[in-house]
């Protein structure tokens, strides 16, 4: 079983970023070339040379997550399948995020009860610890900014948006060609989490 961290507190949707770092490397640059343009030209315009080491890393290990041939073609998908795939890449690397979406939201799409209320995040984190040791030694503060992290990554990738203090949850509808490639990488279980469907 993966082990949880608490790692995404520091980590946006950093969809933009995501975006531009594919057209960069498609366009043939290498990746140093992109670590320049985050640290020393800073074309992300960030605020600390901390912020654009957290996104240099952050876009490393969501490309090393991810099959080439998502990121190859990313221009080629709509806006929605593209920030879809930025989540899938969130979803490789952080076993929390693959979880609540595998869990929660798959389960809520399932049943047809497409409100995500605040206690049934609440209840998923409290249930953490037993199947996750690791999990019991977050501190409250932690536990808070990891909810929040969660219901952000909802909205930002097209999956919920917000209706006062609720998600309302939203069945993604996948490109051919983006349902194609997560069941030629074994992402079966993804297609189901996101659009609430067998396959």
């Amino acid at each position: 079983m993966k082990k949880l961290s608490a790692s995404i507190v520091s980590q946006g949707f950093w969809f933009r970023e995501f975006v531009a770092t594919a057209s960069m490397l498609n366009s043939g640059k290498s990746w140093n070339d992109v670590d320049q343009a985050i640290i020393e030209d800073n074309v992300f315009q960030l605020s600390s040379k901390n912020r654009q080491n957290d996104v240099r890393l952050a876009m490393h290990r969501r490309y090393h997550e991810l099959p080439d041939d998502f990121t190859k073609n990313l221009d080629q998908f709509t806006l929605s399948n593209q920030k879809l795939i930025n989540l899938v890449a969130i979803m490789k690397m952080s076993a929390l995020v693959e979880d609540f979406v595998l869990t929660v939201v798959k389960t809520e799409f399932v049943m047809g009860d497409l409100k995500l209320e605040p206690y049934e995040i609440g209840t998923y984190m409290r249930n953490l610890p037993l199947m996750h040791p690791e999990a019991s030694h977050w501190r409250s503060v932690t536990v808070k900014k990891l909810k929040n992290k969660l219901r952000e990554y909802l909205v930002a990738s097209g999956l919920a948006e917000h209706k006062e203090e609720n998600l309302v949850l939203q069945r993604a509808v996948l490109d051919p060609q983006v349902e194609r490639l997560l069941k030629q990488h074994d992402m079966t279980q993804y297609i189901e989490a996101l659009t609430g469907r067998q396959v």
